[in-house]
């Protein structure tokens, strides 16, 4: 299949097309003659007419799957019938071949047989005797604009052929890059929900589990509290990660679970306080009735995640945490005072925060504050178009 080939063109089978080639060639060519002779032409058509008709029909079945055998055997035809058949009737059915020459074949092969085609053609007009006369010339030069245009045509058809498939072959690397991208953007996503997750769970569960050994001899009722624990985080996390891993394999004919959003920060100011963190929450202004899915999970991603690298680093056992709701933005404020960094320079988590704000053209801080402990605010505008 040539894949120079429009699609609408690509439909037809090679048999179906031999047979248009058939049937185009032998009409070219019995209404050249006829219009050659005139519409009371002074003789009718000849064996020689029907000859050449016969030829150019069996060249033109043959010009696509073997142009130069076609054109050769069409050529013939031509300089035999010279003088017996009516002009330009011969040379029609060479032109309607030579088309496909540059179709077919590369520019240079194509130029040599357009250029062979004209010097065997001016050579059989030419008188062989007296030399070409004005009768003559003009015939030579009737034909050889005639099978020039049609190679010229030809020629037009490719270029455009070409370019066409390279405009189709440049959306299709488009489309593909851009399906990359996107599996490059999901694989991302993914892997920082994943982070967030695993990283505020394990914080909390390795903290309980150290808690249920320190005291699981002295105060076992403390123990079973920590172990309790232990598995509501537990649950807990492994809800969100079937959730998350669901929409990988989601056929569409089950609801996803719901995201977690700032309306959840109770549940993870419980979650901290199971690991020996309290979290003095505190919300200012009206949550918007229209805060998108995508942006609500974001800023409770950015606050599980400050919140777990307080559990983790800052050596404190308290932290605010501040949902500030305005008309045009809302902003996410996590802080300690202890005397350890809240985000260490290692790690994936201040670097995650900031991509999440960054993807609903938020302004990010994160840095320790004047005397002690550590900052992390978020600010997300409102008029920003949520993320796909």
């Amino acid at each position: 299949m040539d894949p120079l080939r429009p699609p609408l063109i690509r439909r037809l089978t090679p048999a179906q097309w031999v047979a248009v080639d058939c049937v185009a060639a032998a009409l070219l060519v019995a209404l050249s003659t006829y219009f050659a002779q005139g519409p009371l032409g002074t003789r009718g058509p000849s064996n020689a007419d029907a000859a050449v008709v016969v030829a150019a029909t069996v060249a033109a079945g043959m010009r696509r799957r073997s142009t130069r055998t076609a054109l050769a055997l069409v050529v013939l035809v031509a300089v035999l019938s010279m003088g017996i058949t009516t002009f330009p009737a011969p040379w029609v059915a060479v032109a309607f071949v030579i088309y496909m020459v540059p179709v077919r074949l590369d520019r240079t092969e194509a130029l040599g047989l357009l250029a062979g085609t004209i010097v065997v053609a001016g050579v059989v007009l030419a008188d062989p005797y007296g030399g070409p006369g004005p009768n003559r010339l003009t015939m030579i030069a009737g034909m050889a604009l005639l099978i020039t245009t049609a190679w010229t045509i030809g020629y037009a058809v490719r270029q455009q052929r070409m370019y066409a498939a390279g405009v189709r072959e440049r959306e299709r690397l488009e489309r593909h890059a851009e399906g990359r991208r996107a599996v490059s953007e999901e694989r991302l996503r993914i892997a920082r929900e994943l982070h967030d997750v695993v990283a505020h769970t394990m914080s909390v569960i390795a903290v309980q589990a150290g808690v249920a050994n320190h005291v699981a001899v002295e105060r076992p009722d403390e123990a079973r509290r920590a172990l309790s624990s232990i598995e509501e985080t537990s649950r807990g996390a492994l809800r969100e990660m079937r959730a998350l891993l669901g929409v990988l394999r989601d056929d569409g004919n089950e609801d996803p679970a719901p995201a977690p959003g700032l309306t959840d920060l109770g549940a993870l100011v419980t979650r901290a306080a199971a690991a020996g963190v309290r979290v003095d929450l505190q919300v200012t202004g009206s949550r918007p009735a229209g805060l998108s899915a995508g942006l609500d999970l974001a800023a409770y991603r950015v606050v599980q995640e400050a919140v777990t690298n307080v559990i983790k680093h800052a050596g404190t056992d308290r932290c605010q945490v501040i949902v500030a709701y305005a008309a045009d933005a809302f902003t996410v404020e996590v802080v300690d005072d202890g005397p350890g960094p809240a985000a260490p320079g290692a790690g994936h988590g201040i670097a995650g925060m900031r991509e999440r704000v960054g993807m609903y053209g938020g302004e990010f801080q994160a840095g320790p504050r004047s005397g002690a402990g550590f900052r992390v605010t978020a600010r997300f505008p409102l008029t920003f178009p949520a993320a796909p």
